[in-house]
């Protein structure tokens, strides 16, 4: 139980951390005040997620840090940084959240066998689908279409 539970919560807090320094970069560089706003939500929750994360880990005994890998940031930010246009960015927020739902709903089950961390996943597995409708809602004010290239 524990150590399944360790490594599912470290890919989590792994792939959390890379992705909040990608949602920042874009929370720098977009200037769009309504995008702007979903951006600072999102990296709250983000930020909410790493911390929930980074204590149940603590729980369950591990206090080594988690190393993010250099080389899957720098794949993200150069995916993000491939969008030119704010639709485009938009759109690569929204496959990123949509991402993140699908992993939540494919690893939830993996741990029947520890309530407390299922529980944790669980809650933010919620609050990411809140947010993925925000972002969905805010495609559709700005008339960006789903199907585009991401």
């Amino acid at each position: 139980m524990t150590e399944a539970s360790i490594s599912l919560l470290s890919q989590h807090l792994i792939a959390h951390l890379e992705r909040l320094i990608m949602l920042r970069e874009y929370h720098g560089n977009i200037d769009d005040p309504y995008v702007k706003s979903a951006l600072s939500f999102t990296i709250d929750d983000t930020q909410e997620a790493i911390a929930r994360v980074s204590s149940r880990l603590r729980q369950l005994g591990e206090i080594s840090p988690t190393k993010i890998s250099e080389e899957a940031t720098e794949k993200l930010l150069w995916q993000s940084r491939s969008r030119r246009s704010l639709g485009d960015k938009v759109r690569f927020v929204v496959r990123g959240l949509l991402h993140q739902q699908e992993w939540y709903t494919s690893r939830i089950k993996e741990l029947v066998d520890d309530p407390d961390s299922q529980a944790t996943l669980v809650a933010l597995a919620e609050q990411a689908r809140v947010r993925l409708e925000r972002w969905q809602n805010l495609m559709d004010e700005m008339k960006v279409s789903p199907e585009d290239q991401v």
